[in-house]
């Protein structure tokens, strides 16, 4: 490695060093040559070898640099340079010295002289950068020499920190009198000691044993004595008289340009502690074991706590100690900031920043710690910093293990650092034994002794004692107890596992370095359980003081203000309340740790929050606090109890704190979201139920239903082995460590975040208590949900899926940083459900009898067991015991307070009725939900005084949900009954009858509000005594002026309404008087005409929209129940006439609820007419005026749902009244035509209010306006009713209709024949075939109707008639008309004479005139008497001087009356000529007739006559009679050629066809109809019924008729006969709808598959009826669907009464008739329940923007049709199309090419149409049969038919 040369300039550079001739400057040359070939050995070697040439050479050359610095005659900057470079070499050797000689420096080799160095060295004038090397040289001398060091060393080892008192220096003394302790350092520091003598090597080396000095130590001092002196120290015999040294001066003074630190005392206290942790390992022992090291810090330590720890901690409390716990609670205290706080400080942190065993984020492994401040250039040189920079600059110089230290060198560039030469530095550089200063210092504080260990803790003490002006050391030391507590920690800290390094030293064996690394879980399990539970118990205790210190009232100049301390304080404080969190719910603690921490937890609580919450919560810690102390002390408090068993003075002295704090708003918050919480871990143990936040119609059944998309699972976290002090509560580590596999080699084991997510999931899987938690247990939801943290804030979701993709999750946002976050939601604090749930444990004695029993069995920790989590009876008691825990709440003073917690109770109540609805006959329904717990509080309250007034009302809100939740109503059985006690009951009904007769209007609207709408209903014993009182209530109500929304207005509607439904022969009841404090019976038969009356001003007067509407409605009910049941009642015309004044309320919403009531009456209208003559005529009027009225304004999108409505009752009412009542004359006009005026003006949207007839009276009593506009949702979709359209429909339906109800053949105003039918070469859809047969046409007649005009051979008729003579033709001609009302379907024939009757019988003659003198004797007065009218006339039985036309017009009357209206056809109208007139002319026309017969007698007789006999048939075309009836329909006349027009033959015209012929014409509806029995609550139980009970039959049976699905042709809702829809449904159609009931005991139910098909029939439907004789309510959730827009539920009462509940979705607009918590009668029920779903139905379709009405989609389609489809021509080519559909070149060449034109265009025709035949002849589908029903063509024959000529071409022609 060497060459030959550098070994011989070693040898001679050894020579030369030993030559004494040489001067020092050349020995220190070559020595460092020397030293640059020697490793670290060598140079020992050669040291200990050469010590004294070595020290010489040292001395004289720090002698020469002293000289040379002290020089006066060179230039300063010389001097001064030259000088330096000298004391650099000089102080390099001396480092080297005190490196490889400790052995003979520990025997006080050189004492005297390096004291003398030291002393000049660390002298207060020199530079601050030589006096903190000279620092880090004494420390290695100071340990070297250790207890060696004699007094004099000490004294300067206690006065390197200046600034300090002298009270820290220890006491020196004279061998001949005693020295004082409070000598002047500076005085003693210039003379020579006794001591120094003593101590001397030369006088301690001597061989005469008999020469000693015995050093005697006393109180005052050190005495000394000599005995038997005889050698000589220093030349002088004389050892009382020693040679006295010189004055010491300062070596290398500060240069001007030297920036000087202000604060001396804090930065060389810094160096101090830096230079004890380095300096350890940089001495060259012989001994270089890590306890040689470790032995020398500790040596250090020692010291530092003899003469530094009193003055830096004066409370620092040697006492203390962490295996023998202090845990005396703190209490309220000051903190005073003394001088050597900052001191204080540095030493906190230097302490916590070797005790923190951080995890490694990069780096190398054996970096030292560095110092707060780094030397050389790195040093701070800035003036003193007020606390607040300083608070930053402790923040960023803060000690942190595992960088390198920058201490022991300084920057080489810096001119005034003092470096040591780069040849020593370089020389001992690596040949030293790899010990780390970082592992020797954490060794010795940790786990050198109990002493040291207890040192450090209680240095981290003093952190918690500190002023808040330096927070940032507090905040590191609860960073250090943090990542000791979450194990977040690269290697567990000595003193938490075994004391095997204490067992070692106690048995003077070597000790061995502890281990450092984290074990498995194994290992982990054999740590020492009682120093962790005392770390636990020290930390809690002593981090208390940070709530109850209190900043100094005088404050030091400078200082952070009141607000910053506060500022500072808050967040100290919430970051150790996180760090409680975490140990509340991841830390295995034992009893005493949970006692303690609920004490600590009591008494920081109690000191924080005072008895008078502040003005300003801003202003002090408890406002700032006060949310997150309520939160972590009550969820501790249960967590505690879930764990060990809590003392009872505990619970004792935690209810009375929260008593006496409830004044605090805070308290009452923290408390309701933990009762959430805990009702929540009710429902799941007790009752068996997972509630979910999100749903408030009670889902979380486990039932299917229909639930929004699930978003993509995300990936579940990593599962990680659960450690002590990590783990989920109620979990051992024994369990944890066993149930989790190994983690693979060198893997850490993150600490995941504890979620927000406390919902419990539906599918959590209870885990067995052998099993692994972490192994069962489900994600508990897919989306992020809400939990209440601290400070009321949620973590976004987009962080809740960064932290479960991550599967792990650092505890802190920086673990290691010291600067850990303060928000209170990095802790989240929850009650866990979910593992807790089905994760019971026991202690290790009842391990085997817990876990062979399974979870169910055992005992909780709350009730003296030793299961550990959550049991039925555990959080029973927990819940009951919480409930209870603030007290009496009318206890409570603040009235704010007082009013949040019963509002809480609303809460909770409503959650528990949730529960109860959800309780299954199956399940545990034995076990009663407790509603009246809160009972007697509701009750107490009564007697509050009125600055308690809003906190009464929601009492008694309570009072009145909590009896209607206990009450389940008639037909509960026993087992599952709630009946409120009669106790209680009784006190209720007090308590009403008070409230409801009393003057406090609040107390009446809150009792009016929650408990009238379900009193009626809920039939509670002896509930028709307060009849009087409700109605006294709601009348008051009713006639004040409060139109505000506490009002309950309609609630006090609902109750009048549903009396009015009740029996008669209840008004005959007691029932007490409405007075205060009365108990007076009185029976009132009158009631309901009083209440009716009240109900009809309601409808005249009422200012709120919802109590109007509900007046309506009940006045409807009320008006069907009378017609439905024939009662006799004279009022109701007025009734029925308020309830037509109100169609003319200004806001359309009401008055179309209205019109939706009136709608309902229609039913009824043959009994109005039998009843109450002129009803009805007055009902078409005022629906009629309201058109009018609103006729040119129906356009607008506010109005078009009323103007719709209006169309439907006017509609049913004209089409049931029929002809007979509406022509019946008014005046000058009928009621009908006042009908089509009104329908026209809508049509043409002009003004109506102009129409004759339209006048109505005026009510003054009647108010149109409202004050109080309440009806749902402001903003709807814009209406797509057409109502122009809709008139023009009603209009064409009652021209074809009228007179016709009930409609015939099923109601179908539709005919199903088509083009093809009854015609075999068709086929039998409507195909192609269609476009090239010659006998159809097809036609545009006007803009609104297509005809179809096909000739078919003549159909034999299906029964025989008379044949007087006439016969009909052997073609026929149907006419198939498409418009806004459907198709109709219209077979004609000619009727024809027949000829061979004619010729067979001899003509008769006519008989002549007698006489024709006088005309007047032959007149139509002296006629014989006409026919009978159902004699069919001919010339045969006519009389001869009658014309035969008013014989036909008889016989039509009497065989079609529908075509009569009422009268005779044959009927002679008024004659429009003047008196006498008329008779002139008959007789002039019988004179004309006479004299015509006369002439044909008295003819030529050889005149030739015309032939008389048929000579022959002529050929007749295939379209020849269709050609001459539409030639007879005057189609080819000039008035109708503008409206005719041929179509565009094309297949795009027949599907546009086939498609208008689907399409309904009518409105349409499908309702589902759902029946529940006793007892079903489930789908499948529901779903399941075949039948259904009496009443509910009755019902179906009222509600619609029952029709063959099989032959149904109307509209079928979906359901197919002999498919999965069953056989038969209620089906019901009027003029304007059809409808369809799925109802669901009429499908099949007998497979999964028919329920599930019966599940999809019954959820599409938007309006849903369910018959429910079950006691508890229907849940919308019990049939998962997405639609169900309204929900109408019935629960049948006795004596024929039914309660009703409408529920609709937020969107959907209000409706009639039927209302919510009404109660209606079962005789007009049907009906109300129809109008009700069909005007659900189009309140349901009104909010959607999109949807078409039947009639809107139809007029549409038939637009394009007449559109895209005429074909325009000239007349010419319009006649010869009529007189030949296809022309014969065309059809000829048709035939030839039919074959071809199949091939060629098949696919494309199949692609677009069903194909066809192609020509008329050519057909081999089958014949098809038109879909008709059989029908009489008359008492007409026709000629038989050759069988050989079965087309239509060869039919034989007739004349007419």
């Amino acid at each position: 490695m060497f060459t030959k040369k550098s070994h011989q300039d070693v040898k001679k550079s050894t020579v030369k060093i030993q030559d004494s001739k040489k001067d020092s400057t050349t020995r220190l040359k070559h020595l460092k040559i020397v030293l640059e070939h020697f490793d670290s050995d060598e140079a020992k070697n050669y040291f200990e070898n050469n010590f004294s040439h070595v020290y010489f050479i040292l001395y004289d050359n720090f002698i020469l640099a002293e000289n040379n610095l002290r020089q006066r005659e060179l230039p300063f900057h010389l001097v001064h340079k030259a000088g330096r470079e000298e004391l650099e070499g000089a102080l390099s050797l001396l480092e080297k010295v005190l490196c490889l000689l400790p052995e003979l420096i520990g025997k006080r080799w050189q004492l005297h002289s390096l004291t003398r160095i030291f002393s000049k060295l660390l002298h207060s004038g020199n530079s601050q950068k030589l006096r903190a090397e000279s620092i880090r040289y004494f420390l290695l001398w100071y340990q070297a020499l250790g207890d060696n060091a004699p007094p004099e060393v000490n004294r300067i080892f206690a006065s390197l920190v200046p600034g300090l008192p002298d009270s820290c220096l220890p006491p020196i003394g004279s061998p001949f009198k005693t020295k004082s302790q409070d000598t002047n350092v500076s005085n003693d520091i210039g003379e020579f000691k006794m001591e120094d003598i003593m101590q001397h090597p030369n006088f301690n080396a001597t061989l005469d044993t008999t020469k000693k000095v015995v050093v005697e130590q006393t109180p005052v001092g050190i005495m000394g004595k000599l005995a038997n002196v005889s050698a000589s120290i220093f030349h002088d015999t004389n050892a009382l008289n020693p040679v006295q040294s010189v004055d010491i001066q300062p070596l290398l003074p500060a240069s001007a340009n030297e920036r000087l630190v202000d604060n001396e005392t804090k930065y060389f206290f810094e160096i101090l502690l830096d230079g004890m942790a380095t300096s350890v390992t940089k001495i060259q022992w012989k001994d270089r074991s890590h306890a040689k090291s470790m032995r020398s810090f500790a040596f250090l330590l020692e010291k530092f706590k003899i003469y530094y720890l009193p003055i830096i901690c004066p409370q620092f409390n040697h006492k203390n100690s962490l295996y023998k716990p202090n845990l005396e609670l703190p209490v309220q205290h000051n903190i005073l900031e003394d001088d050597y706080v900052l001191c204080r400080v540095t030493l906190i942190k230097w302490v916590a920043s070797y005790a923190h065993f951080m995890k490694k984020t990069g780096g190398s492994e054996g970096g030292q710690p560095s110092s707060m401040t780094s030397t050389g250039s790195q040093l701070p040189h800035s003036g003193t910093p007020t606390p607040a920079t300083s608070l930053h600059h402790e923040e960023e110089t803060s000690f942190t293990v595992g960088h390198p230290s920058d201490s022991s060198r300084a920057s080489s560039h810096d001119s005034a650092s003092i470096t040591p030469h780069q040849s020593l530095e370089s020389a001992g550089s690596g040949n030293y034994e790899e010990l780390s200063s970082e592992q020797v210092v954490r060794d010795v504080l940790c786990c050198w002794s109990r002493e040291h260990v207890d040192f450090t803790i209680e240095v981290l003490r003093q952190a918690f004692l500190l002023p808040f002006s330096h927070a940032a050391a507090i905040r590191r030391v609860i960073a250090l107890y943090k990542d000791w507590i979450q194990m977040n920690v690269a290697e567990i800290p000595p003193f938490l596992m075994e004391s095997i390094y204490e067992h070692a030293l106690s048995h003077g064996s070597e000790p061995l370095a502890p281990p450092r690394r984290l074990r498995n879980d194994s290992y982990l399990g054999a740590i020492g359980r009682d120093n962790i539970m005392n770390v636990l118990q020290v930390f809690m205790t002593q981090a208390a003081n940070v709530f109850v210190a209190s900043a100094s009232p005088v404050a030091p100049p400078g200082a952070l203000g009141p607000p910053q301390l506060l500022d500072e304080q808050t967040d100290t404080c919430k970051r150790v309340l996180n760090i409680y969190r975490y140990m509340v719910m991841h830390v295995a603690m034992d009893a005493g740790s949970w006692e303690q921490l609920l004490l600590v937890l009591l008494q920081i609580t109690s000191l924080v929050l005072t008895k008078v919450p502040p003005k300003r919560k801003q202003d002090t810690l408890g406002g700032f606090l006060a949310p997150a102390l309520f939160q972590t002390l009550i969820v501790t408090w249960i967590k505690a109890n879930l764990n060990v068993a809590v003392k009872q003075e505990l619970w004792q002295n935690f209810m009375e704190l929260l008593t006496r704090l409830t004044h605090w708003e805070d308290l009452i918050k923290e408390w309701a979201k933990t009762m959430e919480t805990l009702t929540r871990v009710l429902a799941r143990h007790v009752y068996s139920l997972e509630l979910s936040e999100a749903s408030a119609a009670g889902e979380g059944r486990g039932r299917g239903r229909r639930v929004p998309p699930a978003p993509a699972p995300r990936p579940a976290p990593l599962r990680r082995p659960a450690r002590p002090g990590a783990r989920t509560p109620g979990k051992s580590p024994r369990t944890s460590h066993e149930s989790h596999p190994r983690k693979e080699a060198g893997s850490r084991r993150p600490l995941a975040r504890c979620r927000s997510d406390p919902h419990l999931s539906r599918n959590a899987a209870h885990a067995q208590p052998q099993q692994p938690a972490e192994e069962t247990k489900e994600p508990t939801s897919n989306k992020p949900r809400r939990w209440y943290s601290l400070d009321s804030l949620r973590q976004s979701s987009q962080q809740e899926e960064r932290d479960s993709a991550s599967g792990s999750r650092s505890p802190s946002p920086a673990p290691s940083s010291g600067v850990e976050s303060s928000s209170i939601k990095d802790s989240p604090l929850q009650i866990d459900l979910a593992s807790d749930g089905g994760n019971v444990e026991w202690s290790e004695s009842d391990a085997g009898v817990g876990v062979g029993a399974g979870a169910g069995v055992g005992v909780g920790v709350v009730l003296g067991g030793a299961a550990r989590g959550w049991l039925p009876d555990v959080a029973c008691v927990l819940w009951r015991r919480m409930l209870a825990a603030l007290g009496d709440p009318n206890a409570l003073r603040d009235p704010h307070a007082h009013h949040h917690l019963f509002n809480y109770l609303v809460h909770l109540n409503a959650t528990l009725v949730k529960i109860s609805a959800n309780q299954t006959l199956n399940g545990n329904t034995e076990i009663h939900v407790p509603f009246n717990l809160v009972a007697g509080w509701c009750l107490e309250a009564e007697a509050l005084a009125s600055s308690h007034r809003a906190g009464k009302l929601v009492a008694l809100r309570l009072l009145c949900e909590s009896t209607a939740a206990q009450a389940q109503g008639p037909g509960a059985p026993s087992s599952c009954s709630g009946r409120p006690h009669l106790a209680h009951l009784n006190l209720y009904l007090r308590a009403l009858h008070h409230g409801l007769t009393g003057e406090d209007r609040s107390v009446v609207d809150v009792l009016v509000e929650h408990a009238a709408p379900r009193y009626l209903s809920l039939a509670l014993e002896g509930h028709s005594l307060l009849l009087l009182d409700f109605v006294h209530a709601s009348t008051v109500v009713l006639n004040s002026s409060d139109m505000g929304p506490s009002c309950p207005r309609t609630a006090a509607v609902t109750f009048l309404g549903s009396l009015l439904a009740l029996p008669d022969g209840l008004m005959n009841a007691p029932m007490l008087q409405p007075y205060p404090h009365q108990y007076n019976t009185v029976s009132c038969p009158d009631l309901k005409e009083h209440v009716l009356n009240i109900v009809v001003r309601v409808c005249r007067r009422e200012g709120a929209g919802a109590a109007r509407c509900a007046g309506a409605c009940a006045l409807a009910a009320h008006c069907a129940h009378a017609l439905a049941a024939r009662d006799p009642c004279p009022r109701l015309p007025s009734y029925v006439t308020c309830l037509l004044q109100m169609l003319m309320m200004k806001n359309k919403t009401i008055a179309k609820v209205v019109s939706d009531a009136v709608l309902v009456l229609a039913d009824y209208t043959d009994r109005i007419l039998e009843l109450y003559p002129g009803l009805v005529e007055k009902i078409i009027k005022w629906i009629c005026a309201c058109l009018a009225q609103i006729s040119s304004s129906s356009g607008r999108d506010s109005v078009k749902p009323l103007a719709g409505s209006l169309l439907l009752c006017l509609a049913e009412f004209a089409g049931r009244c029929g002809p007979a009542t509406l022509l019946q004359p008014d005046g000058d006009q009928t009621l009908l035509l006042i009908i089509f005026k009104v329908l026209y003006a809508v049509m043409k949207g002009t003004n109506g209010s102009d129409i004759e007839g339209m006048s109505l009276p005026v009510d003054e009593d009647f108010d149109p306006n409202i004050q109080l506009d309440n009806l749902g949702p402001k903003t709807t979709p814009a209406s797509t009713i057409d109502v122009k359209l809709w008139a023009q429909t009603i209009c064409s339906q009652l021209v074809l209709y009228l007179g016709h109800w009930p409609l015939w053949s099923g109601c179908q105003t539709s005919s199903s024949v088509c083009e093809q039918h009854d015609s075999p070469a068709l086929g039998s859809e409507l195909s192609a075939a269609v476009l090239g047969a010659p006998h159809v046409q097809l036609l545009r007649l006007g803009d609104t109707t297509l005809a179809s005009f096909v000739e078919l051979p003549a159909i034999d008729p299906p029964c025989g008639g008379t044949t007087p003579g006439l016969m009909t033709s052997d073609r026929q001609v149907r006419v198939l008309l498409r418009d806004i009302c459907g198709k109709a379907c219209w077979d004609a024939s000619a009727l024809y004479y027949d000829p061979s009757i004619g010729s067979s019988e001899p003509p008769e003659p006519l008989p002549l005139p007698t006489t024709i003198d006088s005309p007047r004797d032959t007149t139509l007065s002296s006629l014989p008497p006409p026919l009978p009218a159902d004699l069919l006339p001919d010339y045969k039985n006519s009389p001869p001087d009658k014309h035969q036309l008013d014989h036909v017009l008889a016989y039509i009357g009497h065989t079609s009356p529908e075509v009569s209206c009422g009268r005779r056809l044959d009927e002679a109208g008024a004659s429009p000529l003047a008196p006498g007139a008329e008779d002139e002319l008959v007789c002039a026309l019988v004179a004309h007739r006479n004299a015509e017969r006369h002439y044909l007698a008295h003819r030529d007789s050889d005149e030739e006559s015309e032939p008389s006999e048929w000579n022959g048939r002529e050929a007749a075309g295939p379209f020849e009679q269709s050609r001459v009836l539409v030639a007879q329909l005057g189609t080819l006349s000039a008035a109708r050629r503008a409206h005719a027009q041929l179509l565009r033959r094309s297949d795009r015209l027949l599907r546009e066809l086939r498609n208008l012929d689907q399409q309904r014409c009518r409105e349409t509806h499908k309702v589902a109809v759902i029946y529940v029995g006793k007892g079903q609550e489930t789908r499948n139980e529901i779903l399941s019924n075949r039948c259904g009970s009496p009443a509910y039959e009755a019902f179906l049976a009222a509600l619609a008729w029952e029709v063959e699905l099989e032959s149904h042709v109307g509209f079928a809702g979906g359901l197919r006969g002999g498919g999965g829809g069953g056989v038969s449904a209620p089906y019901v159609a009027t003029l304007t709808l059809e409808a369809l009931f799925h109802v669901a005991t009429r499908m099949p139910a007998d497979s999964p598959d028919a329920i599930l098909n019966k599940t999809r029939h019954l959820g599409n439907d938007e309006v849903h009826v369910v018959w429910s004789e079950h006691w508890r309510p229907y849940k919308r959730d019990t049939l998962p669907t997405q639609f169900c827009d309204v929900l109408i539920v019935l629960y049948p009462l006795p004596g024929g009464l039914l309660r009703c509940t409408v529920s609709r979705k937020p969107d959907v607009a209000v409706f009639g008739p039927l209302w919510e918590e009404c109660i209606i009668r079962v005789s007009c029920c049907a009906a109300l329940v129809r109008g009700a779903a069909f005007a659900g139905g189009r309140a349901v379709r009104a909010t959607m923007p999109l949807y078409q009405h039947a009639c809107s989609e139809r007029a549409r389609d038939l637009d394009a049709l007449v559109t895209n489809h005429t074909q325009p021509t000239t007349f010419e080519t319009f006649v010869t199309r009529i007189r030949e559909p296809v022309p014969s070149h065309a059809h000829h060449a048709q035939l030839a090419s039919s074959h071809s034109t199949d091939q060629t265009s098949a696919r494309l025709a199949n692609a677009l149409i069903d194909h066809g035949a192609s020509s008329w002849g050519s057909c081999t589908e089958p014949h098809s049969v038109s879909p008709r029903p059989t029908k009489r063509l008359g008492p007409f024959k026709r000629p038989p038919q050759s069988a050989a000529t079965p087309q239509p071409s060869s039919a034989p022609r007739h004349n007419r």
